[in-house]
């Protein structure tokens, strides 16, 4: 997966002018809680969202919100964003999408388009094989040479096909653990033994 597979272009996007009133971009906001921020460079300036724009208005009493509305958005802003280029990896996506509401991509500053929370949840979903019929096992994988060399040997024997294999930190003495899917087979339990002989915990079996 490339980042450049699940871009929404600028020319999509509805973007906000750093000098535009408060008024104006709360009319853009309209259908949306957040907005990346463009200068008329065409350069990636911050993110506005409903909750920056309230936020600086308890900041700015005594003013009334029909004169703080008149006010330009600039003062809104969220400008402390990280970014990313088409050239990184589309997992880096990730750290950046639980803390804002989506992934800002910049080519020497100037805003190409965003990554949505929705394009990473999707890819998550083709990754962990969300929506395909197949036999899960959550596996304890000890981290030692070899260890998914004999786990796709033995799949490999059976005549099964991995529909996906995604391993996670476990920070004990079996320190994987991994969510391995297999098309639907009869030779499930034969798997199972197969795994447990080669010396991987078999947690969970769906």
């Amino acid at each position: 997966m490339f980042i450049r597979n699940c871009l929404t272009p600028l020319n999509e996007l509805t973007s906000i002018h750093p000098d535009e009133q408060i008024e104006t971009a709360l009319v853009k906001m309209s259908k949306h809680l957040s907005l990346p921020c463009v200068d008329k460079n065409g350069s990636f300036v911050g993110i506005v969202s409903k909750r920056t724009v309230f936020e600086a208005f308890e900041q700015a009493n005594p003013m009334t919100f029909t004169e703080f509305k008149q006010q330009p958005i600039s003062q809104c802003l969220l400008r402390d964003v990280p970014t990313l280029t088409l050239n990184d990896h589309f997992e880096d996506t990730i750290a950046i999408i639980i803390k804002i509401p989506f992934v800002p991509i910049v080519d020497d500053g100037k805003l190409l388009g965003i990554v949505k929370r929705s394009a990473v949840q999707n890819a998550l979903s083709v990754a962990f094989a969300s929506n395909v019929d197949a036999d899960r096992l959550f596996l304890g994988v000890p981290e030692v040479e070899g260890a998914f060399e004999r786990l796709f040997n033995i799949t490999h024997r059976l005549g099964l096909s991995v529909v996906t294999c995604v391993p996670f930190d476990a920070g004990e003495n079996l320190n994987r653990r991994v969510i391995l899917k297999v098309t639907k087979s009869p030779r499930l339990q034969e798997l199972v033994s197969q795994l447990e002989r080669a010396g991987m915990l078999v947690i969970q079996v769906n």
